[in-house]
């Protein structure tokens, strides 16, 4: 960066980094942002549980869908959970939160989604993934029309090859130092 008179700005140099509400580190890891959102469900669901003394299974899952989920899945394109102590502690929030329903406490995880109607978070992160994918394949989202100020490459492209096993929505990454897209 420069400064207007022609000099340069030093960067400082930083273990993590907040951009969009998305903790991001220096290794490119988001275990911090999972940390942190988590925290911060638990904290909500907390205050739920000492608030209302017998919530209701619609005023639960109201309370549950409009403050604690919303915490769990913003920008989860960006951050999906790739450890498995990372989905297992994002899957604890909604396991606590089904537990203050009365009645159905003492049911297995599994059986208590499907009476709540409930899907787990992790088949909300996918299908949040297939949507966005959805979104750039259509045009949607102009990911791939967007080319790059450095290189003027497009990072996502449609495919080339016409052998796409029986569909024409096969998408090609392109890297650096491959000829034309």
């Amino acid at each position: 960066m420069r400064y207007s008179d022609g000099s340069c700005c030093p960067l400082n140099e930083t273990n993590e980094e907040k951009d969009l509400g998305v903790i991001i580190d220096q290794k490119l890891s988001f275990t911090k942002h999972v940390e942190t959102q988590v925290n911060k469900a638990n904290r909500v669901l907390g205050t739920i549980k000492h608030t209302f003394t017998d919530p209701g299974k619609i005023s639960l899952l109201l309370l549950y869908k409009s403050l604690i989920r919303p915490h769990l899945e913003y920008a989860s394109v960006v951050w999906y959970p790739k450890l498995k102590r990372e989905k297992h502690a994002l899957e604890m929030v909604q396991r606590r939160a089904i537990k203050l329903i009365q009645g159905i406490s003492n049911l297995p995880y599994s059986e208590c989604l499907v009476y709540l109607n409930l899907p787990t978070l992790e088949f909300h992160r996918k299908r949040t993934d297939i949507i966005q994918a959805y979104k750039i394949i259509r045009g949607f989202d102009n990911v791939y029309n967007r080319p790059c100020t450095k290189c003027g490459n497009c990072l996502f492209a449609p495919a080339l090859n016409p052998s796409t096993r029986g569909h024409n929505l096969k998408m090609q990454i392109h890297h650096p130092g491959s000829r034309g897209l």
